[in-house]
């Protein structure tokens, strides 16, 4: 008689305060959830809850839901939604109406973050897919009454089995949520970036303020293995991309390159870079730029002290720089090539 019974999926409710001001908001309910009519229990809940002490946070202080409230009847959840091969996500009639409703359910609470733990939960709360790419750098919510910020991040099963960097990184995305939970409003770093010029000599000025900085990060763009643009910074907030290929006369570009000589070619001044053994490399062999004095490669350096971690610059950002928005999106490779 209890057969029919056992086979229904029960709604798991969410956990935690509707007044707390960080929510994190999972893909799927497992066994577990079901078990114990609550969200993230379990193995994964027991992952999750080293991460918020690791963080500073406590569960009690966290709103817990998930998407799919009741467990999936397919293996792989495919009754809600799924991912293709190029990392589309798209939901069924049943995820769409999941998706509806934990927005219902986000409107009436307080949280001023939500936590995406999962590639669905990113997609219902910001029509992104990609967590891969994405993790760790915040995002306005889409379709809720009031904007949130939103920060995708890997759910914590996905940290078990062998894969420990994963909650490296889940700690990282749950310290940015704490300091952001403050308010709702997403506050971007102000950032300058100086790329037009009218006449060399306003670039040979820049180029001389670089020369007399203690400390100047350098990075370069190539297309057909030529530079297509140097870029030079000193500071947070400035930064200055000279535009070299078909942009100056022979004369000009050759004033140029003696520029970018004193400047990478100072003894005195610290040179830093993202990758610079590639940098450093081309510009020598190719364009005659010796880059002298102490050298910091911040690849190198995160590298060094978490091994197991990602080293890219996307990467690097989403740990490191805050709430800078994703930036490796706003240019395209033909805006680069038609501009260059």
């Amino acid at each position: 008689m209890f057969l029919p019974a056992m086979n229904q999926r029960r709604t798991i409710p969410p956990s935690g305060s509707p007044s707390s001001k960080i929510a994190i908001v999972g893909d799927f309910t497992t066994g577990f959830d079901e078990n114990e009519l609550k969200p993230f229990s379990g193995p994964a809940g027991t992952i999750i809850e080293q991460c918020l002490h690791a963080a500073g946070l406590i569960r009690g202080e966290v709103y817990f839901t998930n998407l799919f409230k009741s467990k999936s009847t397919h293996k792989e959840g495919h009754d809600f939604g799924s991912k293709s091969t190029t990392g589309k996500i798209s939901l069924t009639q049943k995820g769409q109406q999941s998706a509806q409703a934990l927005l219902d359910e986000l409107n009436g609470v307080e949280a001023n973050v939500i936590i995406a733990a999962g590639m669905f939960s990113f997609y219902a709360l910001c029509g992104l897919g990609k967590l891969d790419k994405y993790r760790g750098y915040i995002f306005p919510s889409v379709g809720l009454d009031k904007q949130r910020k939103v920060i995708p991040t890997h759910h914590p099963v996905n940290a078990m089995r062998g894969m420990y960097k994963y909650r490296h990184m889940i700690v990282a995305d749950l310290q940015k949520a704490k300091i952001e939970s403050g308010s709702r409003e997403l506050v971007r770093p102000e950032r300058e970036l100086v790329y037009n010029f009218n006449t060399v000599q306003e670039v040979l000025d820049w180029l001389e303020f670089y020369r007399l900085e203690p400390i100047v990060g350098c990075d370069i763009e190539v297309l057909n293995y030529e530079v297509s643009c140097i870029s030079f910074s000193s500071s947070p907030n400035l930064a200055v991309s000279i535009p070299i290929a078909d942009r100056w006369t022979m004369d000009e570009e050759l004033l140029i390159w003696r520029g970018v000589q004193d400047v990478l070619g100072n003894p005195d001044s610290v040179k830093v870079f993202q990758n610079g053994i590639f940098d450093i490399h081309f510009l020598l062999t190719r364009n005659g730029i010796e880059v002298k004095g102490p050298i910091h490669d911040t690849m190198i350096a995160h590298s060094v002290m978490y091994p197991e971690l990602p080293m890219g610059l996307g990467f690097l950002g989403s740990v490191y720089c805050g709430s800078q928005e994703y930036w490796k999106d706003t240019v395209k490779f033909n805006d680069i090539k038609d501009n260059s």
